[in-house]
């Protein structure tokens, strides 16, 4: 079961705009020379922070990259794709100390992962079926739903087993379109361990997942353009996957009209 989230003492640490500039100047100064920051963001709620890192790469090598998570409570994901640093909130020598000690040659190596074409691709229908107010859903067990995020979520078997769905952003009781495409749902699970994509509870047991959208259009910038995206689609998970995806858009667009 993943730990309660820490009741912070405000004279501890306060997640304002200075120790957010603390904290990014910790990690910077701890990293190795051969890796960057290339998106960072702050939980609302608690002490914890979110970075994806960039590995250099000799010429022509595929990009690396890792999620950091820094955070003093634990991740109620199980079997996620990031590397986790425990702090004590505020103590920004501390967690640099830790950092410096963490971030080994080994460590890269471990935690780090390269995003092949289908992964591209697939990041860039999750940012198009957004734009037409469209996005991912499963449905939890009840007992995972229930306990909110205090019963952890395995990547690899929960979050599997979970029905897929695709529905609107804004309203998850509307055009909910079940989807069965066994690699998409495990690239979505991937995804969603490494900060690519963020979570919402709803009724019916739902988990709305958002693109991180500060962390992919970076990354999008860095990896190498993907043309005739839909035949690529085609070829990765299959004819009938595009076409739920082209009808959900046609009829999220008649909605707009009608409205």
């Amino acid at each position: 079961m993943a730990n309660r989230r820490t009741t912070h003492n405000p004279h501890q640490f306060v997640n304002t705009a200075d120790h957010r500039r603390q904290l990014q100047l910790a990690v910077q100064m701890a990293l190795p020379t051969n890796v960057h920051v290339l998106a960072r963001n702050f939980a609302r709620s608690s002490a914890s922070s979110y970075w994806l890192l960039m590995l250099d790469q000799s010429h022509g090598q595929a990009p690396c990259f890792l999620t950091l998570r820094i955070a003093d409570h634990t991740l109620w994901l199980a079997n996620h794709d990031q590397l986790t640093i425990t702090w004590q909130a505020g103590d920004f020598q501390a967690v640099q100390q830790t950092l410096r000690d963490q971030l080994t040659p080994a460590i890269l190596q471990r935690y780090s992962y390269q995003l092949t074409t289908v992964d591209i691709i697939t990041l860039r229908l999750i940012l198009h079926l957004e734009q037409h107010q469209l996005i991912w859903l499963v449905q939890l067990s009840p007992t995972i739903a229930k306990a909110y995020k205090n019963q952890q979520l395995d990547l690899q078997a929960d979050f599997l087993d979970a029905k897929l769905l695709l529905g609107n952003m804004n309203n998850s009781s509307l055009q909910l379109v079940p989807v069965e495409q066994a690699a998409f749902q495990q690239r979505l699970g991937q995804y969603f361990g490494r900060n690519l994509l963020f979570s919402q509870f709803t009724s019916h047991r739902l988990l709305r997942l958002l693109p991180t959208n500060q962390w992919i259009r970076p990354l999008l910038q860095v990896l190498p353009p993907t043309p005739h995206l839909e035949t690529q689609l085609a070829a990765a998970y299959g004819t009938d996957f595009v076409r739920v995806g082209v009808e959900a858009i046609r009829q999220q667009a008649q909605q707009v009209v009608t409205s």
